[in-house]
């Protein structure tokens, strides 16, 4: 119980900053003092330098989406081009409008070589008014029928079309097709004229960011959906949750051959890039990865497709928050020195402070020879122990005056009875 008593009371001690000795408190008060605005400068500094960097790094991750944006937009114009060439060229329309079995092997040798002299092309198909292929650089897609698809319907309307991602068009490839009307001199669509893109080409395009290794690029067409990320498990899920027109026009056209299409639940992303009509940044808390992100945009012009380029937070905050944890232990370790030599420092103020107190107990016990105390310095303790000391000396005289009076006066005697 008294080790209780006495474990309570130094507890109660330490929580009451007012009964603490004054060598601790005078110590204390300098270190905090001295390394307080040294931690608050530091602080703000840091806070400064990380909102400058992120500013920085959110233009780079700009430029880089506004790039790989704007190569994207010239790779696919330049196939549009080339479809719309072909579909110009006099000998296909004539070919439609009058078919001959000794102009077709010729015809079809001009697709076959076109597309192996173009690596990015796929493949090269000329449709009839029904749909169907009477002209293919692939022999597979020979006299196949592409009435169902959407492009075909567009160049039958007379409107050039391109589509965006679309998997499993040849062998299970992921592709793009360009379609132009083929039309005769009088104006009259005689079918069309559809130039595949190989998928990889533009895959190539995005991940030339990823020479910082830092970068993830990513591309999102007009419904949300990621047509493109370097992790293949994140590919063909929409950022949110799609509605249900939108999912049910997706799985009608299976343009990615499948029929349900998962959320990644990146809302602070879509919130950004969806319907985005220009470029610009983003920070959000990714669900992918876990972790804050930042985002550079930029719309693909001519198509309904976004560029974003993600980079964490952590990769360019990570060296400032090593020199800031570097610095936290410089002004710890500083504290440690200071605080020793605080309380030294204080010690040497509150010592002769406590020859008073001893003296003055001394004093009140009547000890007048253990009453005084050394002097050293001349400081305003120093000056506080002479006046003590005088004091000490005046009241040894009076002591000793009171006693000489007293033996010099007799005491009175009794009356006698």
């Amino acid at each position: 119980p008294r080790r209780r008593r006495r474990a309570g009371a130094a507890w109660q001690r330490l929580l009451a900053p007012r009964d603490w000795p004054l060598a601790v408190k005078m110590a204390l008060a300098m270190v905090i003092t001295a390394l307080l605005p040294m931690a608050l400068t530091s602080a703000y500094n840091l806070s400064g330098s990380l909102q400058a960097v992120a500013d920085g790094e959110l233009r780079y991750v700009q430029q880089m989406a506004h790039g790989t944006a704007a190569r994207l937009a010239q790779f696919v114009a330049d196939n549009r081009h080339m479809a719309r060439a072909l579909a110009t060229d006099p000998d296909f329309p004539a070919f439609l409008d009058a078919p001959a079995d000794s102009a077709g092997p010729a015809l079809r040798d001009r697709l076959v070589r076109l597309a192996a002299a173009d690596p990015d092309v796929q493949s090269i198909m000329l449709l009839d008014a029904q749909g169907q292929a009477v002209l293919a650089s692939d022999a597979q897609l020979k006299d196949r029928s592409f009435s169902v698809h959407h492009f075909f319907q567009e160049a039958m309307q007379g409107r050039a079309h391109t589509t965006g991602i679309v998997v499993g068009a040849v062998a299970g490839a992921a592709g793009m097709f360009h379609a132009e009307p083929v039309r005769a001199d009088d104006g009259r669509v005689l079918g069309a004229m559809v130039l595949g893109v190989e998928g990889s080409s533009l895959a190539v395009i995005l991940d030339e960011v990823r020479h910082d290794s830092t970068l993830t690029p990513l591309l999102v067409d007009g419904d949300g959906v990621v047509i493109h990320h370097p992790r293949e498990d994140l590919l063909y899920r929409s950022l949110v949750p799609l509605s249900a027109q939108r999912l049910q026009a997706i799985r009608a056209d299976q343009r990615f051959r499948r029929d349900d299409i998962a959320s990644l639940g990146e809302t602070g992303l879509a919130g950004a890039v969806l319907g985005a009509t220009a470029g610009g940044t983003v920070s959000y808390d990714s669900k992918v990865t876990g972790r804050e992100e930042i985002a550079g945009y930029a719309p693909v012009p001519g198509l309904d497709w976004v560029v974003a380029v993600t980079e964490p937070r952590a990769t360019f905050e990570a060296p400032l928050n090593t020199l800031y944890s570097h610095l936290l232990w410089s002004v710890a370790l500083a504290g440690l020195l200071f605080t020793g030599l605080g309380l030294r420092f204080a010690r040497s103020i509150v010592r002769p402070i406590r020859a008073l107190t001893d003296a003055a107990d001394a004093l009140k016990a009547g000890d007048f020879d253990a009453a005084g105390v050394r002097v050293d310095s001349r400081d305003e303790v120093g000056q506080l122990g002479r006046t003590f000391n005088v004091m000490i000396d005046v009241l040894r005289q009076r002591e000793r005056e009171r006693h000489r009076e007293g033996s010099r006066d007799p005491s009175p005697e009794r009356p006698r009875a």
